[in-house]
């Protein structure tokens, strides 16, 4: 088993692999997708990460809208 320092890596790097998946996907996903895409990498990155990664998401989309 990974050392606690190795294993938050591992765990930073699959979030940013999550957040490029989601990223790619994003405006066409349904509910549906998403809950798929969470639980294919909640185990990986953690619940935590990927709840920021959607919120951040959240946030830049609704600033993108409201600045058209």
């Amino acid at each position: 088993m990974p050392n606690s320092e190795e294993l938050m890596r591992q765990m930073n790097e699959a979030a940013d692999q999550a957040k490029t998946e989601l990223q790619k996907h994003y405006t066409q996903w349904s509910a549906r997708e998403v809950a798929d895409w969470w639980n294919r990498w909640y185990l990986k990155a953690g619940h935590k990460r990927l709840g920021r990664i959607l919120i951040a998401m959240t946030k830049l989309d609704r600033e993108q809208q409201n600045t058209k």
